[in-house]
């Protein structure tokens, strides 16, 4: 029956033509068409719409006349509508699955360039500056070239000369002169000092020593990343349970303890100097850690215990300061250096692979199931790639399972060794 005939049939008559303006008579508040009856002359019905939810308008609309509606809305025409074979609604649903893990894919390396540290901006352990705005370069533009003062603002002169500590007027083409009050800062406009030898005796300057074990992954992360030589040095945590301070490996093995990183803190981190091959620079870093600390090491000398990381030619090695020598250790961190700035930024521990899978989590075929029992709407897409997830978890093969589970160590025992290391 066509558009004409069914209009003929319901009395309506031939459709008159549409007027260049049509003028919608109008409707009378809370009055809706009557069973049966048609839409007024000149109102346009409503188009069945898509909602913000993903369901179409009209729920009481049947799924052949919401397919022939959107066919005919497309010009596709009602005769060409078919019932689909089961294999091709499969194959939709498998081509669904891959767009997804495709768009899923391009989210995870957007999130990756936003959310992973930039190692570019990371840096190793750096002297702590008693102001951070502030350089060596701006103390020699003023022309003082010596290193015994360091820079500060006329800030960070008020704060220092309240704590005590001697603020210098550096003047240019002059020697610098000792504030005696905040007048003589008021009087100033330029750059003020502070001795260096007096900095690095402060407990503002311990302060910011002990600052750095707040950032432990960060720190980690800048040694994995950095690019040219360097070390590392660990040592084990305050809160050590275990009592494995100062102990070596063969009194760790006869208790069957294993060197777990997370029974260390990051201690210090610095370019590694000079040349040799990598026991001729763990000796050298012992001897440095024992007779010529750095001024921003505020740690116990290096001893028994402690882990040395070092990296040359970009190969890292963790070594066990033992009773004699130092003894390499492996698994200690992780091989790949982007694992630890992940763990800065996943929401997920079960996830650390080295791919940042924040977001919404992938819902399973019980949770969409429960979701359908409560009432509440699912998508068969999402239910088609559950299936399709754990149907391939079940098929993982018994040697990959097998190579998953962890290799048994025989731990050897034996008596335990003196605490002090040889020299």
């Amino acid at each position: 029956m066509t558009d004409t005939d069914w209009k003929e049939e319901a009395g309506m008559g031939a459709e008159p033509p549409v007027p260049e303006s049509p003028v919608i008579p109008p409707v009378a508040e809370g009055t809706e068409p009557g069973a049966g009856e048609l839409p007024q002359q000149g109102v346009p019905a409503e188009p069945v719409q898509e909602s913000p939810a993903g369901q179409l308008d009209g729920p009481d609309m049947g799924r052949s006349a919401a397919v022939s509606h959107i066919c005919e809305d497309l010009g596709m025409g009602g005769k060409s509508i078919k019932y689909a074979p089961l294999s091709m609604i499969e194959t939709l649903q498998e081509a669904a699955y891959h767009q997804m893990q495709e768009q899923v894919s391009q989210q995870t390396t957007e999130a990756a360039a936003t959310q992973l540290p930039d190692a570019q901006e990371q840096a190793l352990d750096e002297y702590p500056m008693p102001d951070p705005a502030l350089t060596q370069d701006d103390l020699e533009k003023c022309g003082y070239l010596d290193g015994d003062l360091l820079p500060l603002s006329k800030e960070r002169a008020y704060e220092l000369m309240e704590r005590d500590l001697t603020v210098y007027i550096v003047q240019e083409g002059e020697n610098p002169e000792m504030a005696f009050d905040t007048a003589d800062l008021d009087a100033h406009d330029g750059i003020f000092a502070v001795s260096r030898e007096e900095w690095e005796q402060s407990p503002d300057f311990h302060e910011k020593v002990l600052e750095r074990q707040d950032r432990q992954l960060e720190r980690e992360q800048a040694f994995l990343s950095h690019e040219g030589n360097c070390f590392a040095i660990y040592q084990v945590s305050k809160d050590d349970p275990q009592n494995v301070r100062f102990m070596n490996l063969d009194w760790l093995q006869s208790h069957n303890l294993s060197v777990e990183r997370s029974n260390y803190d990051l201690i210090y981190t610095a370019p590694l100097d000079g040349s040799g091959s990598t026991m001729e620079q763990l000796e050298r870093l012992y001897e440095q850690f024992n007779l010529q600390k750095p001024v921003d090491f505020h740690s116990p000398s290096m001893s028994v215990s402690d882990i040395v990381a070092i990296k040359q030619n970009g190969q890292v090695s963790c070594h066990y300061c033992d009773s004699v020598g130092f003894t390499q250790v492996q698994g200690f961190l992780p091989e790949n250096s982007l694992r630890n700035a992940e763990m800065t930024v996943e929401d997920d521990y079960g996830m650390i692979d080295g791919i940042i899978n924040n977001g919404p989590k992938e819902p399973t075929v019980a949770q969409l199931e429960q979701q359908a029992r409560s009432g509440q709407p699912i998508s068969l897409m999402d239910l088609a790639a559950a299936v399709h997830r754990e149907e391939r978890e079940k098929k993982k093969s018994v040697m990959e399972q097998l190579k998953s589970q962890p290799k048994t160590e025989h731990k050897k025992t034996a008596q335990k060794k003196s605490a002090e290391r040889e020299l």
